[in-house]
């Protein structure tokens, strides 16, 4: 039997997946873009402080990366031009599916599918559009559609209504702490994805 069809033998009734990190590897490339965009205002950014500030909104990561040090520009004017060189690099550079991806044809066909991302709107639309997987996905919860982004269960939450499922019937595929927590609170079930992940995240 299938991994879906054990699936099909629980109280699932769907399934919830982040993005980043979790279905494709475009953890690299956001590092890149925002390490130039800091860098345009005189900040240095390491990739170890980057992994350690992400997880939520930008508007509650980007002063984590800022990290009380002087700077000209506002979060929204870093999160504008960070988008902005992101959309360019993924054009140059194409994120890659990482193997948890594997599974959305397959649980697609037997659950609804959800994304629960901490990008912006127009950030996870980016992403999306360079994978051509603009249609997969029942329901999109980004971090432009909620108030509190990961730890808080919100986003999660919200996924749920509009599939119109119990939180307590959705299972979620997670790879950082803050998302794990975040499904926890919600009452989901959640599969930490991270043995899985690119061997810089080990």
């Amino acid at each position: 039997m299938d991994f879906a069809g054990r699936l099909s033998q629980t109280s699932i009734e769907a399934i919830l997946f982040d993005l980043d990190g979790t279905l494709v590897d475009t953890m690299p490339l956001h590092y890149e873009a925002y390490r130039r965009v800091l860098g345009d205002h005189g900040l240095s950014l390491a990739f170890e402080d980057f992994l350690a500030a992400s997880g939520g909104a930008a508007r509650e990561t980007i002063p984590r990366l800022v990290a009380g040090r002087s700077c000209s520009a506002s979060a929204d004017e870093i999160h504008a031009q960070k988008v902005s060189l992101a959309a360019r690099l993924f054009q140059e550079t194409p994120p890659r599916p990482l193997p948890t991806a594997l599974l959305l044809p397959v649980l697609g066909r037997a659950y609804p599918i959800g994304l629960v991302s901490s990008g912006s709107r127009r950030s996870v639309e980016i992403t999306l559009s360079a994978l051509n997987w603009t249609d997969i996905f029942r329901v999109t919860v980004t971090g432009s559609d909620v108030t509190r982004g990961k730890p808080d269960p919100q986003g999660y939450l919200q996924a749920a209504e509009a599939l119109s499922v119990s939180p307590d019937r959705c299972l979620v595929f997670e790879d950082m702490d803050d998302g794990v927590q975040a499904a926890a609170k919600a009452g989901m079930a959640v599969f930490d994805v991270r043995l899985a992940l690119p061997a810089w995240r080990r």
